[in-house]
């Protein structure tokens, strides 16, 4: 009877914990996997167009937006885009397109258009004043418009230059068919230093590498009152309100580069050579074994854990790693059978060879007597 009771308490326990869990994934579902910031081996040029080889360094990320009603939240439309993100040691580089969306100009009944790619700094899950961002409108009069910069004053998102500091950051755009209500496509460029100069309380203030602040990509339709933004979560209808809540911020990982220290022991090298190497975030770093004439391959040893000993052996650049190989003396035949027991190449091969190799002989010989006893 007790054991009814425990099966029934523990399934009800799991359906719980189900119901629990499926709760929660709607809202990962919206917030996504963070996103890792690959090295900028290329340094764009900030003016609205993605020229060819500027952003092939990137992360990249597919992504689609709700445009929803500022009043009440209903769904206006659903806009796809791309966004790319990598990194320096100096700056964070961001580049959004948004696709078949109307262009919105500035006119006599305020029609205009405008986008900004906010950060939360720390990322503990709170906004705080002088977390920054970008932003750029289509609108002369608005705050953001000519005034890049952007920091949280603790209620609402203004522009650096508002208060009297220093625009360095910078953003630029381009429509596909500027003209007013014609659909085309949205590009947009920016570039943000990861340790502004104007101190920490309006600009990042990253001093090692790698950090991860929290984003969103914010995109605003005053004409339509709609708003829509990325990543979001499906529990607040009314996407402007996102823009204040830094929970509902996606992680962006900003890497360094990364060394990769090869190292061997004796009995042979490696291509490329035993020395440090630096790497982006995700570089897939094949490294092959050289063993010298007499040694084959043993197995790699990866962060001091054995990883096999396939030939190649590739490294996947996630973090600092060093990549150690180990030979040993190559198997010798004699008289027709294959020797099998090796040692180490640090620990000394030649004494135990000689003593095994004459140990083998011996028994040979005793067993060559033996047969000649027997025959006569």
């Amino acid at each position: 009877m007790k054991s009814r009771e425990l099966i029934l308490g523990f399934s009800v326990s799991v359906m719980l914990i189900l119901l629990g869990v499926s709760s929660i994934l709607p809202v990962l579902a919206h917030l996504e996997s963070p996103v890792n910031s690959f090295w900028a081996t290329t340094v764009p040029t900030i003016n609205g167009t993605l020229a060819p080889g500027e952003w092939t360094d990137a992360a990249v990320r597919d992504f689609t937006m709700e445009m929803r009603s500022r009043t009440d939240g209903s769904l206006n439309k659903t806009l796809s885009g791309k966004f790319y993100v990598k990194n320096n040691y100096l700056n964070l580089y961001f580049a959004v397109q948004i696709f078949n969306d109307d262009y919105e100009a500035e006119d006599f009944a305020n029609n205009w258009e405008g986008l900004a790619i906010l950060f939360e700094d720390n990322h503990d899950g709170t906004l705080a004043a002088g977390d920054n961002g970008e932003g750029a409108t289509t609108w002369t009069d608005s705050p953001f418009y000519a005034k890049h910069d952007l920091f949280y004053t603790g209620s609402f998102w203004n522009a650096d230059q508002n208060v009297g500091k220093t625009e360095n950051g910078s953003i630029a755009w381009s429509h596909t068919d500027p003209v007013q209500w014609h659909l085309g496509n949205w590009t947009f460029e920016m570039v943000i230093p990861l340790k502004g100069s104007d101190g920490d309380a309006y600009d990042f203030a990253i001093t090692t590498l790698p950090a991860t602040v929290g984003f969103k990509i914010w995109l605003q339709e005053p004409a339509k009152g709609t708003d829509g933004v990325y990543p979001d979560d499906p529990a607040i209808t009314k996407n402007i309100q996102e823009t204040t809540n830094g929970g509902t911020f996606g992680n962006l990982i900003i890497h360094p580069l990364y060394t990769l220290k090869i190292i061997t022991t004796m009995g042979g090298t490696t291509d490329p050579a035993p020395a440090e190497y630096q790497h982006g975030y995700g570089t897939l770093v094949p490294v092959q074994a050289l063993p010298n004439m007499g040694y084959i391959l043993d197995y790699w040893e990866l962060d001091g854990f054995n990883v096999g000993a396939a030939n190649p052996y590739t490294v996947t650049m996630n973090q600092n790693h060093t990549l150690k190989a180990y030979f040993k003396t190559k198997l010798a035949p004699v008289g027709g059978l294959v020797f099998s027991f090796q040692q180490k190449v640090e620990q000394g091969t030649l004494t135990s060879s000689l003593a095994c190799y004459g140990l083998l002989l011996a028994t040979f010989a005793i067993s060559l007597t033996i047969v000649r006893r027997k025959r006569k």
